[in-house]
């Protein structure tokens, strides 16, 4: 009977041992354990006082059992048990197939647990199964074979040895409903003429648990409550979002690049441009330098808001009290003119009319607004564009040279002319 049952005990092993948890925790655990039983059933010892105790006293071994711990709170599993005894009058045994839930009271009471109490948990199991027994009377040799429904109930106690292995201590109180478990009728047994249902037995055990793949993973059974919940939640409901977020990433990852590619092909466009951009400026600069009597100021002369701006001084005078252009002057305009229908880098022509300081200055006002609008209507003439003309004039402000002198207010009486690239 022994072989058998470790035969059995080897194949729950080897069954146990592929069983994957479909999670990211192990919930497969295998044991075996062994103690003493004490059976309540007939016939009894024959032996007084504490002997009797001692003689009706047998031993269980071997008991196996597999187990699956849904979570830190419940389980259930499968256990098969070898009990027998040998008295002076009897000798018999049970060999008992039960399947069982189980409960953590530990973790139930104490959902969080730190230090010495993680490696001690209190489990309450619930059973029924079949149990088959058989037994011998010393005094007239009969023997009795018969099979009995039962229930089990039990408290452990486990002490987390490691991840992989535990011990435990098991006391268990079995109960057999068929009334003729010890071979014989028990009618009157008690004494008061009534009918005796069933027989009981009490089980104290020790033994080990060991848990399947608890060596590649966390196992259930190594968890608290308040652990096991967190992790679910982050490996369960989280895993979703984490997953969704490193897709999202990757997405974004794969367009910022293709993005940066593009920027940088744009930044290579961009800076191709500008240099061609500059080349033409400068070009522009130079021709409008060719010009006589222009000044193009550098950029060393002028404001730091002026960087986008060449500033061309011409000698567009003007007689005394007139704002008609002397053809001098037209000359010159032309020259402006066919720079400025050839290059095309700028974008705006500002033109500002002054007079000397003679007369009033409304009046001045007057006639140096007409003096630009004078330059700006033979520019027109010359096919350039109005709307990119504007004009403003400011009087006898800003003098190019004192007015002390007649040549001076000859040289105040212009035109500037200030192209925006």
């Amino acid at each position: 009977m022994n072989k058998k049952l470790l035969c059995f005990f080897l194949v729950i092993c080897f069954f146990g041992s592929g069983i994957k948890a479909q999670d990211t925790l192990s919930h497969w655990s295998v044991g075996v354990k062994a103690g003493f039983d004490y059976y309540r059933v007939t016939p009894v010892s024959s032996k007084t006082g504490f002997s009797n105790y001692i003689d009706d006293m047998g031993w269980t071994f071997p008991g196996i059992f597999i187990e699956y711990t849904i979570n830190p709170l419940i389980g259930f599993g499968g256990s098969v048990d070898y009990l027998n005894f040998d008295r002076n009058v009897a000798s018999g045994n049970t060999f008992d197939f039960t399947v069982f839930g189980s409960a953590n009271l530990t973790n139930l009471l104490t959902p969080r647990r730190t230090g010495f109490w993680r490696k001690v948990n209190v489990y309450g199991d619930w059973g029924a199964g079949l149990g088959y027994y058989s037994n011998k009377v010393q005094a007239t040799g009969a023997k009795h074979s018969l099979a009995s429904p039962l229930v089990t109930s039990s408290l452990n106690v486990e002490y987390k040895l490691s991840n992989v292995w535990a011990l435990r201590a098991e006391t268990q109180y079995r109960y057999y409903f068929r009334e003729d478990i010890g071979g014989t009728n028990i009618m009157g047994q008690t004494g008061t003429g009534e009918m005796v249902l069933g027989a009981d037995a009490f089980v104290a055990t020790i033994g080990l648990r060991y848990k399947l793949g608890a060596t590649d993973k966390k196992h259930v059974r190594n968890t608290s409550l308040s652990e096991y919940y967190n992790l679910e939640e982050r490996h369960g409901k989280d895993t979703l979002s984490v997953q969704s977020r490193l897709k999202a990433l990757e997405i974004d990852g794969a367009a910022n690049k293709n993005k940066l590619e593009q920027l940088t092909a744009d930044l290579k466009t961009i800076t191709d441009e500008n240099t061609a951009n500059k080349e033409k400026i400068r070009m522009l600069e130079d021709e409008l330098k060719a010009i006589p009597q222009a000044q193009v100021l550098s950029k060393t002369e002028k404001n730091a808001e002026d960087l986008d701006k060449i500033v061309v001084l011409l000698d567009v005078n003007f007689r005394s009290g007139s704002y008609r252009l002397q053809p001098e002057a037209k000359a010159l305009l032309d020259q402006v003119a066919l720079v400025l229908k050839v290059n095309k880098k700028w974008s705006k022509l500002e033109i500002s009319g002054y007079t000397d300081n003679t007369g009033r200055a409304k009046m001045n006002q007057k006639l140096s607004q007409k003096r630009a609008n004078e330059v700006k209507k033979y520019l027109i003439s010359k096919e350039i564009a109005a709307a990119d003309i504007s004009i403003n004039g400011f009087g006898h402000k800003n003098p190019k040279v004192s007015n002390a002198t007649k040549e001076g207010r000859y040289k105040n009486r212009r035109a500037e002319l200030v192209i925006t690239r």
